[in-house]
């Protein structure tokens, strides 16, 4: 009988590079992923939603997927289905913790989990009890988000080429989506809505650190990390940018302090290989 089309073109295009691999698995199971990533797939069994963002980006942006794909090693996987905690991880305090503590390719962001996600201090108690406002911001950024992409029929590099344009204007949007006046119109009015949306969010996980005190003042700035030609975000102070830096990190060496404290004996360095604690999620992806 002869084979599958689908197996004749992985005897064709996979079994020769395998063939030359020094890892003796590779080559003996030649048709399975190279690196399945175990630990991931097993949070994600019982989940019918996930988050990916990609590696590189040039806007750090998460999405939902259904969890039962297989995932390119393009993107990192937050295995959580909580929209209170993609709000976190969407927002631009997030966002400024990541660009502060991962690397980048030319001018984009690589995002790098040991570094910026691993390290961030989330709001205190959030991985155990869920917050309901910051779910509800983030429902509603995500959808608003998806549905105006859908409109426009632009990815998300665009959509948010557009949002962060301090020129922005309907004519600016047509000839990025190249649709009718009409939608061009709706979609004009999408864009300032999810700014407005962006503000919130950020308000929002703001406030769940208790930092009331501390003013975001939302406008358009100059980014001094990214490229000369094109630094202008619709983006909190920089002000603001250095006082959400210094608070996370204070925060970040306080819960160090407190779990080395708390630790007696002192356990090892948890691997990166072992799965963190059944109640929290993580990030998977190759760095």
């Amino acid at each position: 009988m002869a084979e599958p089309v689908l197996v004749e073109r992985l005897r064709k295009l996979v079994l020769p590079e395998r063939l030359a691999q020094k890892n003796e698995g590779a080559k003996r199971y030649w048709w399975r992923y190279y690196r399945y990533n175990e630990l991931c797939y097993s949070k994600l069994e019982s989940l019918g939603r996930s988050f990916v963002a990609a590696r590189t980006t040039k806007h750090l942006a998460f999405s939902v997927t259904p969890s039962g794909r297989m995932f390119t090693d393009a993107l990192y996987v937050f295995t959580t289905d909580r929209w209170d905690l993609f709000t976190v991880v969407q927002s631009t305090l997030h966002e400024v913790w990541a660009r502060k503590y991962s690397g980048a390719l030319k001018q984009d962001l690589r995002y790098s989990p040991s570094k910026c996600f691993d390290t961030f201090a989330f709001p205190d108690g959030l991985w155990h009890t869920a917050n309901r406002d910051l779910a509800s911001i983030g429902e509603r950024y995500h959808e608003h988000r998806k549905s105006l992409m859908l409109s426009l029929w632009l990815g998300l590099t665009d959509i948010y080429n557009l949002l962060h344009a301090r020129a922005l204007s309907p004519t600016m949007v047509a000839k990025v989506s190249k649709k009718s006046a009409a939608e061009t119109i709706r979609g004009y009015e999408g864009l300032l809505e999810l700014r407005r949306l962006h503000v919130q969010l950020d308000l929002a996980v703001r406030d769940a650190y208790g930092w009331q005190n501390l003013p975001l003042d939302h406008d358009f700035y100059e980014v001094e990390s990214l490229a000369e030609n094109d630094r202008v975000r619709y983006t909190i102070s920089p002000a603001a940018r250095k006082e959400v830096l210094r608070r996370l990190l204070k925060l970040n060496h306080e819960r160090a302090e407190a779990e080395k404290a708390a630790t007696a004996p002192p356990k090892p360095k948890r691997n990166r290989k072992s799965p963190p604690p059944d109640d929290q999620p993580s990030l998977y992806g190759e760095e």
